[in-house]
């Protein structure tokens, strides 16, 4: 059961962090804005560690009949 709710928490953890990160991108295009460098490389970092915990705590699925 703690796997699970492992998994389920880095996987919304990966999806929001994400998502800011998707909409964070057209900011370095704009020429009046400033970007901010640590802010994007924060949320590409901990997307990059919630889809590792995603994927190490993924719960084992086996199929009917004894295959894995």
């Amino acid at each position: 059961m703690r796997g699970t709710r492992l998994f389920v928490v880095s996987l919304a953890g990966m999806s929001v962090s994400a998502a800011v990160l998707m909409l964070l991108i057209p900011s370095l295009f704009h020429a009046d804005e400033q970007p901010s460098f640590w802010g994007l490389g924060v949320l590409a970092c901990l997307t990059v560690a919630f889809a590792v915990g995603a994927r190490y705590w993924r719960p084992s699925t086996s199929r009917p009949g004894g295959r894995p």
